[in-house]
């Protein structure tokens, strides 16, 4: 877009306006130029920002315009270069993660929510988006700031300073069912489809090998536990992973390519209207998506791509946990 000098901008500005007494006039030729003088002033603060491209820039930037017509940019660009801000969810998911919360500690912290009435529709060591709710919610009756990410302060009142270690692997334990045991170990689609075909390969019918573990899937891994006198759970372990490989080796049929992008936003089970939802806020951000109906088709993936591009990020067409706060932080949360 063609940038307009401020005397241009000025006399456009006062065509456009209707015919005023003398002295109004003035005050009203002085109060456009007063605007923008500011806007050109922001946007000569944000380029300097821009060129300099460290954290310590974007911040003075910020700080100096807070409501800045470049402020989603500059946050952005923060949360870029590994520095999101102050008092954002991504600051707050940041600092969680730095606390290396385990698997079992997870489902710890899951169960004493429920027991103190916040629902986290399960204790299976997944973080999603109940036991985000949950935590939100206790934060909110807490007096806290609200997250959905816990502290280091809030997870020793959770936890009640005690520390929960896993039982061994294949041990039966009163702390963890075996389902949770299964979701500790983060099996991605990938890895459940090629357990899948490993299975297949010894003989055990799973039905479709499409990373979805079903009833057919959990009936298979019941009849390898009793061949191999594990306890039949019908769920696995890290080391029955393991040995299943081992046991199907080179005959198992290679993993089918797997776009990694595509698989990492279908973990975000994001409903069609939070897709709609975000199709909406990248039109608002000159994103065109043809549609915002919650299909994410042709459309929709050029615009998240365009998207990624403006912002330094990889471009895909597939939206992260990250990049998806990120849009709803540049427009307006």
């Amino acid at each position: 877009m063609r940038t307009l000098t401020l005397p241009l901008m000025l006399a456009a500005s006062l065509a456009l306006t209707a015919p005023a007494p003398a002295q109004d006039l003035e005050d009203l030729i002085g109060d456009i130029a007063d605007s923008l003088l500011q806007q050109e002033l922001d946007k000569q603060a944000y380029i300097a920002a821009q060129n300099a491209n460290t954290v310590t820039a974007y911040r003075n930037y910020l700080k100096k315009y807070p409501k800045g017509l470049y402020r989603a940019n500059a946050e952005r660009a923060l949360v870029r270069l590994g520095a999101p801000v102050e008092g954002s969810p991504d600051a707050a998911a940041v600092a969680e993660a730095q606390l290396g919360i385990t698997a079992s500690q997870k489902v710890a912290v899951q169960r004493e929510l429920t027991r103190l009435g916040y629902s986290t529709g399960g204790s299976d060591g997944a973080w999603g988006r109940n036991t985000r709710t949950a935590i939100a919610t206790w934060q909110r009756d807490r007096g806290d700031k609200v997250t959905g990410y816990v502290t280091e302060a809030q997870l020793k009142v959770l936890l009640k300073g005690a520390v929960v270690t896993p039982p061994p692997d294949d041990t039966p334990s009163g702390t963890l069912t075996p389902a949770e045991i299964e979701a500790s170990l983060k099996l991605t689609r990938a890895q459940r489809t090629e357990v899948q075909k490993q299975l297949t390969a010894l003989g055990y019918d799973i039905g479709v090998a499409d990373g979805l573990w079903g009833s057919k899937t959990r009936a298979a891994i019941k009849a390898w536990q009793k061949v191999n006198k594990k306890t039949q759970t019908g769920y696995v372990t890290a080391s029955q992973v393991k040995l299943i490989g081992s046991q199907a080796g080179s005959v198992a049929p290679p993993p089918a390519p797997v776009n990694e992008a595509a698989l990492e936003e279908s973990l975000l089970e994001l409903t069609v209207a939070e897709r709609a939802d975000l199709q909406r806020r990248l039109t608002r951000l000159g994103y065109d998506t043809v549609r915002t109906d919650g299909t994410f088709g042709g459309g929709t993936r050029r615009a998240i791509g365009e998207w990624q591009a403006d912002g330094g990020e990889p471009v895909t067409g597939y939206l992260t946990a990250d990049q998806v706060r990120l849009i709803r932080v540049e427009t307006g949360g």
